[in-house]
């Protein structure tokens, strides 16, 4: 099992799936039998966790394989479950406690940070690639992160604007101006996800409020 870190490059295809779906399994355990008894569990070892959730969310291959079994060797899977442990304790309306609250708002940080990194990487992988197609594995990617912004963002919408801190809407506010950036990209795909990333945004626009001058709006 090599949970978090760069399979070795020795490993026989057989041997890097049986590993993964190990490391999958694991992340699950964390996401259903630790983390939702956060109360009793040391602010450190939470902080811990995320961090190698953030890692595991990042994909990861072998420089050493043929091109042919990059898209085998790529740890789609893993990545996929650990960002979505991510979401699934980024944002919740069941806070009750301090340390719930704690826990949710280090999620939902580590969260936006990731997916801010992967929409600068996409933006700036798309045009030094020029006509050429980015791999697979990265669009979908971005479709993921794409679509776990606009759920997010839905979440947030449905509390109450004081549940959730000023550095929180401000990193949700920073995403703004990198979605923006993407419009030119040219994949179809991601252009979809990007509009569904992009119209929930609308409800964070107002006009300003008036200026009291001498008792009168």
């Amino acid at each position: 099992m090599f949970i978090f870190s760069t399979p070795p490059d020795n490993l026989s295809i057989q041997e890097f799936q049986k590993n993964e779906s190990i490391d999958v399994e694991v992340v699950q355990l964390i996401s259903t039998e630790i983390l939702p008894y956060a109360n009793f569990i040391p602010k450190e070892f939470v902080g811990q966790i995320m961090t190698m959730l953030n890692k595991g969310s990042i994909h990861s291959q072998s420089s050493s394989f043929t091109e042919a079994e990059i898209d085998i060797r790529m740890r789609e899977e893993f990545s996929k479950v650990c960002f979505e442990t991510l979401l699934q304790f980024s944002f919740s309306n069941k806070v009750t406690t301090p340390q719930e609250g704690y826990i949710s708002r280090m999620a939902l940080s580590v969260l936006l940070k990731r997916s801010q990194d992967v929409l600068h990487r996409y933006i700036e992988d798309e045009r030094l690639s020029g006509k050429c197609p980015l791999p697979r594995q990265q669009v979908t990617e971005i479709i993921f992160v794409l679509k776990a912004v606009s759920t997010l963002i839905d979440s947030l919408k449905k509390t109450q604007p004081e549940n959730v801190d000023s550095s929180t809407w401000a990193q949700v506010i920073a995403l703004y101006p990198t979605l923006v950036e993407c419009i030119s990209c040219s994949s179809s795909e991601v252009c979809s996800a990007l509009k569904e990333a992009l119209v929930p945004f609308k409800d964070f626009m107002h006009p300003p409020a008036a200026k009291v001058q001498n008792g009168e709006s």
